[in-house]
């Protein structure tokens, strides 16, 4: 499941869940568009928080469009 899904389907905003993993809103919103790839010890926090619905294989599944 891809972050953006998880955090809308559980109504859970950007900066509660940034809190949570211990980042910033902004990075959480660069994770969940796409835009940036979460670190390791990030990745590992968004696995343990989301109960491993969201795991560092959901951030590899990108849409190539051309």
């Amino acid at each position: 499941m891809k972050l953006a899904e998880y955090l809308a389907a559980n109504k859970i905003s950007q900066a509660e869940f940034a809190q949570a993993i211990g980042a910033s809103q902004v990075a959480v919103s660069r994770y969940a568009t796409g835009r940036r790839m979460p670190r390791r010890d990030h990745l590992l926090k968004i696995r343990d928080v989301t109960d491993g619905a969201v795991s560092a294989d959901d951030f590899l599944e990108t849409e190539v469009t051309e």
